[in-house]
């Protein structure tokens, strides 16, 4: 479903990816994402948050942590990033990009907590008094105060499996108190995971999840306590048709990631969602076996949603040749090391010819380049900025690593351009 919202909302991008990939400017094996699109996702979703009064932290790792599309999302008003994990914050860093929150979902490893605190973010969430006392700890040889976010959980909430973890909510006193004796931290606020449903099927109804109820008793425990509370932040599933119900449950914090990427549960059922499908994931074919063509893989990572979809792939040498010839995708092949993207039948796929498709992803889950791109609405030249890798390293035309301070310059003159 994905794939067909792409090609319904957005084919210029898949026109352009062709064009890109038959002129040898990208390789098999790559995510393009349409910097314009993103311009114009971050608007809508910043313009719905300040109408209700909702701050945004940005959700970088669906995209592979790519700095262009961070500092696009920023500059057009979503406000810093949330760093899921330590590697988040480090390629932050590494583009001199603002970081807001760190801690969740990954807690910070002890001996990094000293370099995580130096980058000043807004808040940083804890799951037990341990980390809280390390950032203490840390906080304190910077001669600072830094904010922190409790974890809170329930009987009967919602987790990922392997992703569990933080206060129960019969801890959240006894938490608050010990956090309380610390001299360089300040309790601020609370959070879980995931505060919203993901939807599987288009007649599952988009409702909070019982971590936000939760989340929600634990701020009132906070406020008995005298503590002012600062942040409910509510992550999970966010976009612009899912905010009102966060800002009406009373969250005051949300992190958009596949939002900013028109990629949710719910754009995969709705094509008329405000944010359109801004990434694709292009390939090349390699090979037959039998009825089987072979392309070139490295990123068929699938988050767990939906991923079918009535055409599996577009695959041609020329735009007018690819838009009509749709192809299987065999995607439940299940493979150790995704080597190949497997395509039916064979007779329809050259080798040599370019292989589109599109699916619901996590980038930083894949070894596949990203290719961040603008121009792709036809206002300005189609230009590639950089071909990244896996670990969010601009590369030049040699596949060698070009140094940060010159892919940032390169960033903010872009970044002026779309102002």
């Amino acid at each position: 479903m994905y794939f067909q919202r792409l090609i319904e909302r957005n084919p210029q991008l898949l026109e352009a990816a062709l064009s890109l990939h038959q002129n040898g400017r990208i390789p098999p094996n790559t995510w393009i994402i349409d910097l314009d699109m993103i311009v114009e996702n971050a608007r809508i979703l910043f313009a719905e948050a300040m109408r209700l009064g909702l701050t945004t932290y940005l959700m970088s790792k669906q995209y592979g942590r790519n700095p262009y599309v961070s500092a696009l999302a920023l500059a057009n008003g979503l406000y810093k990033i949330v760093a899921v994990d330590v590697t988040c914050s480090l390629m932050a860093r590494r583009y001199r990009l603002p970081v807001g929150h760190m801690g969740h979902l990954n807690q910070i490893p002890r001996h990094m907590v000293p370099a995580m605190v130096a980058m000043r973010p807004d808040v940083i969430t804890v799951y037990n008094v341990e980390h809280a006392r390390w950032i203490d700890s840390a906080a304190a040889a910077l001669g600072i105060v830094q904010d922190l976010l409790i974890r809170v959980y329930a009987p009967g909430d919602v987790f990922f499996d392997g992703q569990e973890g933080g206060f129960r909510e019969s801890e959240v006193a006894a938490a608050a108190d010990a956090i309380s004796r610390l001299r360089n931290v300040r309790l601020v606020g609370v959070t879980a995971f995931p505060c919203v449903r993901y939807n599987h099927r288009p007649d599952e109804k988009t409702e909070v999840t019982p971590n936000m109820h939760t989340i929600l008793r634990a701020a009132a425990k906070l406020r008995e306590l005298g503590i002012e509370v600062k942040q409910i932040n509510a992550p999970g599933n966010t976009s612009a048709v899912i905010m009102p119900m966060l800002a009406h449950d009373g969250a005051t914090h949300v992190e958009p990631g596949h939002g900013l990427l028109g990629t949710t549960p719910n754009h995969a059922f709705d094509g008329t969602l405000p944010e359109r499908p801004a990434y694709a994931y292009v390939s090349e074919i390699s090979h037959h076996v039998g009825d089987r063509a072979y392309a070139y893989g490295g990123g068929l990572f699938f988050d767990g949603y939906i991923t079918g979809s009535a055409v599996g792939a577009l695959v041609g040498s020329t735009w007018d040749e690819a838009r009509d010839n749709g192809v299987e995708f065999l995607q439940d092949i299940q493979q150790i090391i995704d080597y190949h993207v497997v395509l039916r039948p064979g007779d329809r796929c050259k080798v040599g010819d370019t292989a589109l498709l599109g699916y619901r992803t996590q980038m930083q889950m894949t070894r596949s380049y990203i290719a961040p791109v603008s121009g792709v609405s036809g206002k300005r030249e189609l230009k590639l900025h950089y071909l990244f890798d896996h670990a969010c390293t601009a590369l030049d035309e040699h596949f060698d690593p070009v140094d940060p301070a010159t892919v940032r310059q390169h960033i903010d003159e872009l970044v002026a351009s779309y102002a």
